[in-house]
């Protein structure tokens, strides 16, 4: 199949590329497959602080602002905990090692990033956990009227199944939950920006 002259056009500029544009290229894959060690586990942080270290000794300082905000990239309002302190060890571990590192106040910003995500799932729950409770006696009252009926064809009604499904599909829920995601949302990108703004420095 013949190439059509824009891809041939592409293809041409590809071979054009300078020694800086081949290296940062080369180096990007190094930090890519670096932190993909540390995302599955396969590198420590006390090991991803040593590989970074090795770049910066070679003259490579460029690589502790690009994993910082490769990890904080990662971050989001339902990661779990485990993966989240990874991520904040990761990046503060890389503010170590910066000839003008601001570690206190990453680590200020990490510490507010991470009470927003409690706040956010603590609100979460405790709306979920009364809405329940509302649910719940509703349930319990149907299935009294309905336990002869069951008992009699031998079937059994799980309340808490059935409170848990009325609770996530009811319209109290769902309003709750589109709000709540959007406030905190909005909340969690401002202070990711402000965090990006600091590590750019």
């Amino acid at each position: 199949m013949e190439l059509s002259p824009l891809a041939r056009e592409k293809l041409a500029k590809i071979g054009e590329l300078t020694q800086e544009e081949k290296e940062s290229i080369k180096y990007a894959k190094q930090l890519g497959d670096l932190l993909a060690r540390y995302f599955t586990n396969n590198l420590s942080p006390d090991g991803l602080w040593k590989e970074l270290q090795e770049h910066k000794k070679a003259g490579r300082e460029f690589m502790l602002k690009d994993a910082q905000l490769r990890l904080l990239e990662a971050i989001n309002l339902s990661s779990n905990n485990a993966d989240f302190e990874k991520m904040c060890r990761g990046i503060l571990a890389a503010e170590t090692l910066k000839e003008a590192g601001d570690y206190s106040t990453i680590d200020h910003g990490l510490k507010s990033l991470e009470n927003l995500r409690r706040k956010y799932r603590e609100e979460k729950d405790k709306t979920y956990s009364q809405i329940k409770a509302n649910i719940e006696k509703q349930v319990r009252m149907a299935a009294q009227q309905l336990a002869g009926q069951a008992a009699a064809k031998g079937a059994a009604i799980d309340v808490q199944g059935s409170v848990e499904a009325s609770a996530k599909a009811s319209p109290e829920w769902k309003s709750f939950i589109a709000r709540h995601d959007a406030t905190y949302d909005q909340k969690f990108r401002e202070l990711v920006i402000g965090l990006r703004e600091r590590l750019n420095k």
